[in-house]
């Protein structure tokens, strides 16, 4: 047996490297390039066959597909019986949410107490102005009338109408603004 000794470095280092890369791209873009062709031809019988290498002899049609199967991907388009909720006999709209980590469900909890202030704060809001309202009728009158549970007109008393606008001045000054 005889031994040789190559030298890489006798003349440019880099252009073993550049060599290999160059054919790496170049086996890399056809592999590509080939993936994306689909072969269709009709045999003497009327089989249509489908390839996505060329016939070797014979007409033949080339197809191109952007979106195709390549291999190790088959988990990127399930099928519906091998989805766990298929499994479960759940259909997708009735599939149960996936739980939520600690951070999400910090974050729920702190818009629903939001939700619930805003809430609160609209609710105490219409109450002021009620409130408000009824200061604006019954001060600057004598005589207040409201109509009753029989539909008739009937005048407040003195006494009422007063323990009635400083219950609204007292919610006014504990509860609203302005």
């Amino acid at each position: 047996m005889m031994n040789k000794r190559i030298e890489l470095s006798a003349g440019n280092p880099h252009r073993c490297c550049r060599q290999a890369l160059l054919l790496l791209f170049a086996v890399g873009w056809t592999t590509v390039a080939a993936a994306s062709e689909v072969y269709t031809w009709t045999d003497e019988s009327g089989t249509v066959h489908y390839s996505d290498t060329p016939r070797a002899s014979g007409a033949m049609e080339a197809l191109e597909v952007e979106e195709i199967y390549r291999p190790g991907s088959a988990d990127a388009y399930p099928s519906p019986a091998s989805t766990p909720a298929a499994d479960a006999g759940v259909t997708p709209e009735e599939e149960p949410p996936a739980p939520l980590s600690a951070a999400e469900q910090r974050r729920e909890s702190i818009a629903g107490e939001r939700a619930k202030r805003r809430e609160k704060q609209a609710e105490m809001e219409q109450q002021c102005n009620l409130h408000r309202q009824r200061l604006e009728q019954m001060e600057p009158a004598r005589r207040v009338f409201y109509t009753d549970a029989d539909g008739e007109s009937v005048r407040m008393d003195d006494d009422r109408r007063v323990a009635l606008i400083e219950e609204s001045r007292a919610f006014l000054a504990k509860n609203c603004r302005g």
